[in-house]
């Protein structure tokens, strides 16, 4: 260990919180009260030399840059920059990776910090800030990140090691991941690290961002740093299709490709599927769904929208068809709905109807009620629908506020378990909305508290992926969309600061940056660009679009808080998703996809579904981002997108 003597003091503000102290054994940060809040410590092999400076952004945060050049040959360089924080962690976090050790749940993604007595590696492409750690200590919350790579001679790695009496931030070049590699759901490969070999002369350049704030109340010291990675990323404008072309396109794909008629079935296909030559094919199993993946509930009443724009015929009767088909085939005697038709066509009665389906069923068929109704086909049916739905689900509500995972058909309660249950408090809010009737205000006002102090409380929500059964992004969105919804009805600015609140955390998703990927990689062939993409959960360490699912409601945020960084995280998702939407000629790994078609999967790390791991840029066409971009666009205005 060296200390930094060397290093000179650069301050860009004239108020300090927090100062440096160089002392025997190294730097030290100090707070106002000169308590010590952590010591900086870099790890170098002999023969190089250490330079750098530290420049002070604000009052508690700082940019600090440490320059290793080598003074002799090198054969295999190694090296780390920490941040020791003087304290346990009462709570940590690696954003998108590992929330507090990830002991919620029952995947087997990496649990804890370290495993089999070594402190777990993870290399940058798995977090959304570049190398990012966040912990919370008795007094002081700390987090650090790095610059991106713009090579990859710069790739590297993050680590955080959480013990009794201290926590260490660290960053460690080249990059590795050790002492095992997650390398897919549930699974793990070897551990690896790059092998570098260094000229005299050769320089390598750490940077760590370092954040420094007081512990506050539910995590919420955590927005300070996430506030300035956000500030301080580079934005890329991603150039993509207008909302016209993306509208017209869209409702293509469903039409053209996912249209799909079997037995008693009228309507779309959950995606396409490679065949066996170089062309698609509908899925063959478990094949529709109301909502989540399948999104016919939400398709259908993009394509009663198109009617109402344009008067396209084929949208309305194929609109019609598909939702009546789901009415008059699958609402149960109990006001439960089957969400996935399989069931029917099938025979089968064991299914479980889970919430998010359900509480998806139920808004868009409240929806699709008005729609209809400003088409002149009234259907009052589903109206009644959302309502029985509704009604169930409020009846079978705890007393302490939380509705449930999943029910069985005769009415039993699957699992009670995660925030998946909160994707029922939109549709029972739009139900007091319209009727007036204050025991859905009632219901959705316990469910609400409860999902959300589950967040403030735990720092993560859980269980709305519903391919995993982990901490995820998906849970909370109806946390976001309830509480706009709340502010609406209510106008309380309590329910506009948990908009906010929430939108902190869904942040610990997003990408800052983009990646740097080999010459023949997939990004890097097909112009793939990570900013604005999600992680889905701490289970699937892979990319998505899910979140253009609350892109309308950042946008209305940022109008109603006057604050601009939802907007542009907002921008930031829409472009991303947008990208690598087909045109009809767009061709991927050797396939022409059709029009209006986009894959879900990008896998930015070393995490792969299958064994191909050269195919960055996954083959399943999924219908769910077409459907979220068709309804975005039916809840926005162009201007508002085409900036």
């Amino acid at each position: 260990m060296m200390a930094m003597a060397s290093l000179s003091m650069m301050a860009c503000t004239s108020k300090e919180t927090f100062h440096w102290q160089t002392k025997a054994g190294g730097m030290y940060l100090l707070s106002a009260d000169k308590t010590v809040v952590g010591q900086l410590l870099d790890n170098r092999p002999e023969g190089m030399k250490v330079a750098g400076e530290i420049t002070q952004l604000d009052s508690s945060t700082f940019r600090i840059v440490r320059r290793y050049t080598a003074v002799q040959d090198i054969d295999s360089a190694s090296l780390s920059l920490d941040f020791r924080h003087h304290s346990r962690s009462r709570f940590w976090m690696i954003p998108a990776v590992s929330y507090n050790g990830n002991h919620w749940g029952r995947g087997k993604e990496p649990k804890g910090a370290e495993e089999n007595g070594h402190w777990r590696t993870f290399s940058y492409r798995r977090t959304p800030i570049p190398g990012a750690t966040y912990s919370e200590g008795d007094r002081f919350a700390v987090a650090t990140w790095n610059d991106t790579p713009t090579s990859e001679y710069q790739d590297f790695s993050c680590s955080l090691a959480p013990e009794e009496s201290q926590t260490t931030h660290r960053i460690l070049w080249p990059e590795e991941e050790l002492p095992t590699m997650y390398s897919g759901r549930d699974r793990y490969g070897d551990g690896y690290k790059k092998h570098v070999r260094l000229k005299k002369g050769d320089t390598v350049t750490l940077t760590l961002y370092l954040a420094v704030n007081a512990v506050e109340p539910d995590h919420q010291a955590m927005h300070h740093f996430l506030r300035k990675a956000w500030e301080y990323a580079q934005k890329p404008i991603i150039p993509v299709f207008d909302t016209q072309k993306i509208w017209e396109l869209g409702i293509r794909y469903a039409t053209e490709s996912l249209w799909a008629e079997e037995g008693s079935f009228k309507g779309f296909s959950i995606g396409l599927v490679a065949d066996g030559e170089k062309g698609w094919k509908q899925r063959p199993g478990w094949k529709y769904e109301i909502g989540w993946c399948g999104q016919n509930a939400s398709l259908a009443n993009s394509l009663l929208t198109d009617y109402i724009r344009n008067g396209r015929t084929e949208s309305l009767n194929k609109a019609l068809a598909t939702l009546d088909t789901w009415a008059n085939n699958c609402l149960l005697p109990n006001g439960l709905f089957v969400t996935h038709y399989d069931n029917i066509l099938n025979h089968r009665d064991n299914s479980v109807m889970d919430a998010c389906n359900l509480g998806t069923a139920a808004l868009n068929f409240f929806e699709a009620c008005d729609l209809t109704r400003a088409a002149g086909v009234g259907r009052p049916l589903y109206e009644r629908i959302a309502y029985n739905i509704c009604n169930f689900v409020k009846a079978d509500q705890q007393p302490e506020g939380l509705y449930a995972r999943g029910w069985t058909p005769d009415g039993k309660c699957f699992v009670r378990e995660g925030t998946i249950g909160c994707f029922m408090v939109p549709p029972m809010l739009e139900a007091y909305r319209r009727s007036g009737d204050s025991t859905y205000l009632v219901s959705a006002i316990k469910a609400y508290n409860y999902y959300l102090n589950e967040l403030k409380t735990d720092g993560y929500t859980t269980s709305g992926a519903l391919d995993t059964w982990c901490i995820d992004k998906e849970s909370s969105t109806p946390l976001l969309q309830s509480s706009m919804m709340f502010y609406e009805i209510t106008g309380e600015r309590a329910y506009l600061d948990n908009a906010v609140f929430v939108s902190y955390y869904l942040s610990t998703w997003l990408w800052h940056y983009h990646g740097i990927y080999p010459e023949n990689d997939n990004f890097t062939v097909y112009r793939y660009n990570t900013f604005g993409a999600t992680s889905v959960s701490v289970q699937h360490h892979h990319l998505d679009q899910y979140a253009l699912s609350w892109v309308s409601d950042w946008i209305k945020l940022a109008d109603l808080t006057g604050d601009s960084q939802w907007k542009e995280k907002a921008l930031a998702i829409w472009r991303n998703g947008a990208q690598l939407v087909s045109d009809g000629t767009l061709e991927i790994n050797g396939r022409v996809r059709p029009a209006g078609s986009q894959n879900e999967a990008y896998f930015e790390c070393n995490f792969f579904f299958e064994a191909n791991r050269e195919e960055r840029i996954n083959s399943w066409l999924v219908a769910w981002p077409g459907a979220f971009r068709l309804e975005t666009l039916r809840r926005l205005k162009d201007f508002q997108l085409n900036k």
